[in-house]
Formats: C-alpha cells, sequence, structure tokens
C-alpha cells in the first residue's frame, strides 16, 4: 500500500503554537507523529513524505527520526525546510518534484500546492503540503470542479471532473499518514488495469 503525508515538522517545538497542534511538548508531538506513521504504514509498505519532515535539526537527528520509522520504503519530496538529503542514505529516494504512476492513475507529488499540474484537465491528482490546512481546505475542494477552478486554463472534456488536489499534510489529516485507498475513495477514482508505479 502507498501512503502519504507532509510537514510533520519533527524537532519544531513552535509548530505546536502555529499549527494549534493539540500536544503539549516536543517529545510528545515527535513521539506521537512518529508513533502514527508506524501505526498507520506498514514495513513493507511505501510513504511518500512531501516535504518538512524535521525543522532546524541536524543530519543526524534526521536519521534518528527516520530510524524510528518502521518503513523501509521512505521517500522524501523536498519542502521548503528540508536540507539536501539525496546522499545521506536517509530516505529511499529524494527529489524535488514526482510523477508516480499507480493502480489509479498519475499523482503529482509536490511540497507546494500548485494552480495547474501536468495532464489535470485529463484527471491526474496533485498531491501537497506546506499550508498546513485543516480539514476545510480538502473538503471544499473535493466539492468542486476542475473546470469552476481554471475556467481558461486546459480544456476538459468531462465538464464534471472533480478538482484532484488533496493536501497531506499532518495538520490536515489527524496527524497521520493517508492511503491512496482513502484518497481514491474521497475522489472517486476507478483502479486502472496493470496500474503501475
Amino acid at each position: 500500500m502507498i501512503y502519504f503525508t507532509s510537514d510533520v515538522h519533527l524537532g519544531h517545538e513552535r509548530a505546536i503554537e502555529h499549527n494549534e497542534r493539540p500536544f503539549s511538548s516536543l517529545e510528545e508531538m515527535n513521539d506521537v507523529l512518529i508513533d502514527n506513521i508506524n501505526k498507520t504504514v506498514g514495513e513493507k509498505d511505501e510513504l511518500w513524505i512531501l516535504g518538512d519532515f524535521a525543522f532546524k535539526v541536524k543530519r543526524d537527528e534526521v536519521r534518528k527520526f527516520r530510524n524510528r520509522i518502521k518503513c523501509k520504503h521512505v521517500h522524501l519530496v523536498n519542502g521548503n525546510h528540508d536540507k539536501n538529503y539525496s546522499n545521506d542514505g536517509i530516505f529511499e529516494s529524494v527529489q524535488d518534484y514526482k510523477k508516480l504512476k499507480t493502480q489509479y492513475g498519475k499523482f503529482i507529488l509536490f511540497h507546494y500546492p500548485i494552480l495547474e499540474w501536468n495532464a489535470g484537465h485529463y484527471g491526474t491528482v496533485h498531491l501537497h503540503g506546506h499550508i498546513h490546512s485543516r480539514g476545510e481546505y480538502n473538503a471544499e475542494n473535493l466539492k468542486k470542479k476542475y473546470c469552476d477552478r481554471f475556467p481558461n486554463g486546459h480544456l476538459v472534456k468531462n465538464k464534471e471532473l472533480g478538482l484532484r488536489i488533496y493536501d497531506v499534510g499532518v495538520d490536515a489529516n489527524d496527524y497521520k499518514p493517508i492511503s491512496i485507498e482513502e484518497i481514491a475513495e474521497k475522489m472517486n477514482l476507478v483502479r486502472i488495469k496493470n496500474g503501475e508505479k
């Protein structure tokens, strides 16, 4: 199974105040967020972190946080607070942008929300973080049609095509990762035969 998350901000004490997180200390936040990953994502699953895994901590501490996660296949799409971990072996892969082929079609993974993404008018899904939204942002976007948001953009063959953009950040998803299956259900995505990553 594939899971997504973002803006974990491990080691960032002020994230509790700035984002009104329900934790009484930095240690509690770090522990709960890592525990939530381990309770949700299996060892053989795949976890995509769409930026800001940690904040203002040394590489050794980032490695310690990563090693506490039981999942073996953890990928990082860089966020604005991530250092260049490409050559550190902390994550299975590190990139700025990812086009992920899945059993539900293409997913565009980027730390930032973008107005228009590759083949969005054909139904590709854009997952992002960065904005520390709450559930209302995702709920509102799930009600919209692609052509409502971009009336002067690419032509959309299916005027009923939903706006397929979703904030996978912890603040918008009960402080835990969200699975591709949950996103597919929310967006009414249809499984594609022979879908591949």
